[in-house]
């Protein structure tokens, strides 16, 4: 009888052992099929957003690897009149008004993955092509671009980009309804220096061509969009930009 508690008990406890282990390893499952771990899932939070995790992909999550952790995860935190002589003013990592969230994000120390998110509080009036984007000073490029719109409705990705060597720009449609608007960007970059993101929302209607007539600067709106033309110019809210050091 002392045998047969003592299997029943050893039983028990490994079948514990087991279903705590699946529960630790798959904390969050999306309807694309992509399982997360809760240290996976803090990560992607901390990196964008929470609830970026529901429309992953298996390729977007593949890209950063595995053992993540969101305490890996840096933005820098500036004071608003901090200036180091001989390089740029460098704005916060992160940028809140009344009807946005700005922030950057980088992951990783070689061709680190750099993350911009502008998270709107509440639904937009207008919806035009808004941009975002970044100005690169002393690194490059080392991947492609993956911009896109996450909402209640689904997702929605670039109608065109604008690209240099010192940067890029994406032109982002917003959608005709739905509410929970996120735009983001992700891309990897080489070498070492700052990354100054920018959001910038049409506060009235513009036409495809108009919205991609930018190119990218640090004199431009949030350090990376610059119009020639005033009035195109005028068009955007002008919102501060972030940056980070790489």
């Amino acid at each position: 009888m002392k045998k047969f508690l003592n299997f029943t008990a050893v039983f028990v406890l490994i079948f514990t052992i087991s279903i705590l282990n699946v529960s630790a390893q798959e904390f969050y499952k999306n309807d694309n099929g992509v399982t997360f771990t809760k240290e996976e899932y803090d990560f992607f939070t901390e990196m964008y957003y929470d609830g970026y995790q529901a429309t992953m992909t298996q390729e977007e999550r593949n890209r950063f690897g595995q053992n993540l952790n969101a305490k890996d995860v840096e933005k820098v935190v500036y004071e608003d009149n901090e200036y180091k002589p001989g390089s740029y003013y460098l704005r916060a990592s992160y940028h809140e008004t009344q009807a946005k969230i700005l922030q950057i994000a980088k992951y990783g120390s070689v061709l680190p993955t750099i993350a911009i998110t502008a998270q709107w509080k509440y639904s937009p009036n207008v919806r035009s092509y808004d941009l975002i984007g970044a100005y690169l000073s002393g690194v490059t490029m080392a991947s492609g671009i993956a911009s896109k719109i996450n909402y209640s409705g689904g997702t929605i990705w670039p109608s065109a980009e604008v690209t240099a060597s010192n940067g890029f720009g994406s032109v982002l449609k917003l959608p005709t309804s739905g509410s929970n608007i996120v735009a983001s960007t992700t891309f990897d970059v080489n070498g070492s220096g700052t990354v100054f993101g920018s959001y910038q929302h049409a506060k009235s209607t513009i036409s495809l061509n108009n919205a991609k007539s930018f190119s990218i600067s640090f004199s431009g709106l949030g350090n990376v969009h610059y119009f020639s033309n005033l009035n195109i110019r005028n068009k955007y809210d002008a919102m501060q930009g972030v940056s980070i050091g790489v």
